[in-house]
């Protein structure tokens, strides 16, 4: 058996999951999302590079965002800054009608 191609196979391997290893901790800068429509905030969540944008309401009613442009970005969590690209942003939202609580 030679151990050329079984050794070019395994460094292969390890250098492809070296890759997706660097791939999971992609950064990315968060933008500041206050003020924006959800559906704004999710856009450019998504155009900084992070893939998980989850809405909750603010005024804790109990109601599920579901028309973002019906609802404004009041608060999110982390603040705006570099982060693993993973990482899951939740905004505080309103109806756009509505004031946003106090801090």
């Amino acid at each position: 058996m030679r151990k050329g191609p079984a050794l070019l196979t395994l460094a292969v391997v390890v250098a492809l999951f070296a890759l997706s290893q660097h791939a999971g901790q992609q950064r990315a800068e968060l933008p500041d999302l206050h003020g924006m429509t959800l559906r704004e905030a999710q856009l450019a969540a998504r155009n900084a590079g992070f893939g998980q944008l989850a809405g909750a309401d603010a005024l804790d009613h109990h109601r599920i965002p579901l028309w973002g442009d019906n609802w404004k970005v009041c608060s999110q969590q982390p603040a705006p800054a570099r982060y693993v690209a993973t990482t899951l942003i939740t905004v505080g939202v309103v109806k756009t009608s509505e004031a946003c609580p106090s801090p």
